[in-house]
Formats: C-alpha cells, structure tokens, sequence
C-alpha cells in the first residue's frame, strides 16, 4: 500500500523547490544555496527540477521575488497595526514610521532572505511594477508600500506635490540603516543600543516629510 502524499507533496514541484530553497536562504544566507540539496530535500530527481530552474541562478531568482513578497507583506502588516487617530497628518507619519521600523525589523531577523532580495538586481522602475511573486500578499510590493505612505503624508500636510524621488530617501535610510546592522558599523551595538540609533534616525527622517526643500530644489 502506498504512503498517501502529504500537503506538501501535493504541491507543484516548481514550488516546493522555491520553498526548500527560501528555507535554506533563510537559514544560512544565499551564498550557501544549492541546487543539489534543494533536490534532495524535495525528493526529486535533477532531471525534474531542471525541468523548472535551468540553474542556481534561476532558483535563487525566485527566491529573491519570494524574499521581496515576505518583505513587503512585513511592512503590510506593520503599518496596517497602526490605528487610526484624530489627525490624518498623525495617522499617516505613524504609519510611515511603522513601515520603515517593519523595513528594518524583517532586516534585522531575516538577513539570509533580506540579502536574497537583492540578488535580483532590479532596477528602480522594477521597483514600482514589480513581479507577482514579489509583490506579497497586499498585492503592492515593498517600495510601492514606501512610496504610498509618503504620498499619505505629503497629501495630509500640506499641498506640496510628491517629488518622484522623495520615497528613495526614506527607503535608503532604512537600507542603510539595516546594512550598517547586518554588515558595518552597528553591528556590534546591543540590540538597545541599536533600537535608540534606529529610533533616532527614522523619527528624524520621517518628521522631514514633506520634502518640501528636496522637492523644489531642482
């Protein structure tokens, strides 16, 4: 009698090979991932993963859409736990703060699949249309997230329009913030420390939104 199939096996092998190989990613970074043992822990033959990755590179492509769409599924849920107040200005600089906290949060706990995500080396217009994969479950992706909660608080405030690049400020600050973290100069601040330099840095960078210098700079 044969051993009924589990949930698990049951799914398209394409995706059970992504799955596999974001827990590996997650694990231990993508630097340790591998097309044999993500073979191996699926069960299934190189012929038949071959038939869906054609290499390493293929694989850890998908993985970093899949990275990108937990990212921004963080965010969703860090800015979505943000309630309501009397104020539209207030409600919308929290929520803004709250992503960026949510951006370096997933970082932080998440530096294999943080890292994976930039193995995709996208470009700034993929950022606003990016994959289906990458996008999460809000439908919207990590930077369209970004760009969403600053235009909420640029309407709110004031009748300055949204200058293109002012999103790309707050997102480098939490990109920078979270690599100093993972790779430089934060590294080896408790994590205390590392919450009153965080906390600092975003309640600055946010409390400047409107951009409104930046904006009509050029």
């Amino acid at each position: 009698m044969s051993t009924p199939k589990s949930n698990e096996d049951r799914k398209p092998l394409a995706e059970r090979l992504i799955q596999e190989a974001v827990a590996i990613v997650r694990a231990d970074g993508p630097d340790s991932l591998s097309l044999r043992e993500v073979q191996r822990r699926a069960g299934v033959s190189p012929a038949a993963a071959y038939r869906h990755f054609r290499d390493r590179g293929a694989l850890l492509l998908a993985v970093a859409h899949e990275s990108a769409g937990l990212l921004a599924d963080h965010l969703t849920a860090a800015i979505d736990a943000v309630p309501d107040s009397e104020s539209d200005t207030t409600t919308a600089r929290a929520r803004l703060l709250a992503g960026c906290e949510g951006y370096i949060d997933f970082a932080v706990k998440n530096p294999g699949l943080y890292r994976a995500v930039f193995f995709s080396h996208e470009q700034i217009d993929e950022l606003t249309t990016p994959s289906d994969r990458a996008r999460g479950a809000a439908g919207d992706g990590g930077y369209n997230l970004l760009v969403a909660a600053v235009r909420d608080v640029v309407t709110s405030a004031s009748d300055a329009p949204v200058n293109q690049w002012d999103p790309l400020v707050i997102w480098s600050a939490c990109h920078g913030l979270a690599m100093l973290r993972l790779e430089a100069a934060l590294r080896s601040l408790s994590d205390g420390e590392f919450a009153q330099a965080r906390d600092r840095v975003l309640a600055t960078i946010t409390a400047a939104v409107p951009l409104d210098a930046l904006a009509h700079s050029q």
